[in-house]
């Protein structure tokens, strides 16, 4: 499998997935996203492949969403052509991640932002470098944590821990995110690879049907109401995005300063 922002690696029955964009920490454009989209649907079928490791290369695991304005541009072009759409993309990707046959484990290296951070939960496993960050800024710039991440950080950390983290946009380190539930190992950062290694030992030793049906039923167990959100979520972000508040949090993003968030209900451009 070739492609541009990814190396793929087989041994066996592991595949490891490398984010290959290190000089912007691994951050998401449109064509990454639809590469990791396309491997995904080739891991759909794939029998022989039994654990899959995703990682980032250089410093980071994935810096989230690329906020530029050629990355902006191009998801809103004629295939992903405005918010709610772009919304309906991200929960389809993220449940196809999750969903996955395979056992999958996230290789925290370092920092994990945004949907950075969401493609991390979707693993069943995810162990971190001490060096790893976990970060959510979205209501910084005007928006909630979406693609149906909300309810999985939920699951995961608990409620209040989800809310202190979606709202004040506090990034946490390696051992706060054990210490809450978030990681399931931290380890120096030359061990994070043979760490995630002999979870895949481990694992490859027991029944490979049982694993497969112990994944799908803790998954259906903690994610009930996942369904419920998946029509919901992208008219509650066009909403969000009509408001206005999104494009001052972008712009003072761009701008480097803090953001001036008007009243909504003065700001409405429906």
């Amino acid at each position: 499998m070739k492609y541009e922002t990814l190396i793929v690696e087989k041994s066996g029955d592991l595949m490891t997935v490398t984010f290959n964009r290190p000089k912007i920490l691994n951050a998401l454009n449109k064509q990454i996203l639809l590469e990791i989209k396309d491997l995904l649907g080739k891991l759909r079928s794939d029998l022989q492949t039994r654990f899959v490791i995703f990682t980032g290369a250089g410093k980071g695991f994935s810096s989230g969403i690329e906020f530029s304005m050629q990355a902006m541009q191009e998801h809103y072009d004629t295939e992903l052509p405005n918010e709610r759409v772009w919304q309906l993309f991200g929960q389809d990707f993220m449940q196809a991640m999750e969903s996955l046959e395979q056992v999958t484990i996230a290789a925290v290296n370092g920092v994990s932002v945004g949907a950075g951070m969401c493609m991390a939960m979707n693993c069943d496993f995810r162990i971190l470098s001490e060096k790893a960050v976990f970060s959510i800024p979205e209501t910084a710039l005007g928006i909630f944590f979406t693609w149906g991440a909300t309810p999985r950080l939920t699951c995961l950390i608990g409620p209040a821990k989800a809310k202190e983290m979606i709202m004040t946009c506090d990034p946490i380190d390696a051992q706060e995110a054990w210490r809450i539930g978030l990681a399931n190992k931290v380890v120096p950062h030359d061990q994070l690879m043979p760490a995630c290694l002999e979870l895949t030992q481990k694992i490859r030793a027991r029944g490979p049907m049982a694993i497969r049906i112990c994944k799908k039923q803790v998954n259906a167990a903690s994610l009930a109401k996942m369904a419920d959100l998946y029509p919901l979520e992208p008219e509650l972000m066009e909403f969000v995005m009509a408001c206005g508040q999104a494009e001052e949090g972008g712009r003072a993003f761009m701008e480097k300063r803090m953001p001036e968030f008007k009243n909504p209900q003065t700001n409405f451009k429906l």
